[in-house]
């Protein structure tokens, strides 16, 4: 059932931001933009002859507001990593829909895993990792979208597939930022173990 991986995580997102992020401004505007993502995704609209999700606009207004408050160099970057995401998705969707003989297992774990890996590639830190993958992602599925419509295929762009893939990678980003968090834990309390153990030695 699409769609399904997309409520499951986002409202898990919701609960880890609204009761384990520190009290701040960002913790609330994570929370309502969240809320709003789950709200909008039940509506869209026609727009140059394709279908629209609002949750789909709601998201890439969202990208580029942060990209006009950031640095020309900082936004740059972004824009392009953002690119390389969107060529990917799009070459991905036409690679399954042309020929569908190469994926080995789901394809929405397939792609999710995909967008994932490239974000951390790109990136190294959580915050520009995730507004990368989803601005790529929803521009990706634009193209997409736009090449389908000269083949006469009807596509709606961030429709409930499209949402699971976006979720499905965050959810891998954060798993891996906290693989990270957690092995510099242990490895600096393993650090600190062997400095006292010389000491007593």
């Amino acid at each position: 059932m699409e769609g399904i991986f997309f409520y499951w995580l986002f409202w898990m997102f919701w609960v880890m931001a609204t009761f384990f992020m520190e009290k701040n401004k960002l913790r609330l505007k994570i929370s309502i933009g969240i809320l709003m993502a789950i709200t909008l995704s039940t509506f869209s609209f026609p727009f140059l002859g394709n279908e629209f999700s609002y949750t789909s606009v709601f998201l890439l207004i969202t990208f580029f507001i942060w990209i006009a408050r950031q640095s020309f160099k900082k936004g740059s970057y972004m824009l392009i990593t953002s690119f390389i995401l969107m060529l990917s998705y799009s070459v991905f969707q036409l690679f399954e829909l042309f020929d569908p003989v190469w994926l080995i297992f789901d394809r929405t774990i397939m792609l999710s895993i995909l967008m994932a890996y490239l974000s951390i590639l790109l990136h190294g830190n959580l915050e520009l990792r995730i507004l990368s993958l989803v601005s790529g992602c929803i521009q990706g599925d634009i193209l997409y979208s736009f090449i389908l419509r000269k083949l006469t295929f009807p596509h709606s762009v961030g429709d409930y597939a499209f949402l699971d893939v976006v979720s499905i990678s965050i959810a891998l980003l954060l798993v891996a930022s906290g693989f990270k968090k957690l092995s510099i834990y242990f490895e600096s309390h393993f650090k600190q173990f062997e400095r006292e153990k010389q000491k007593q030695s």
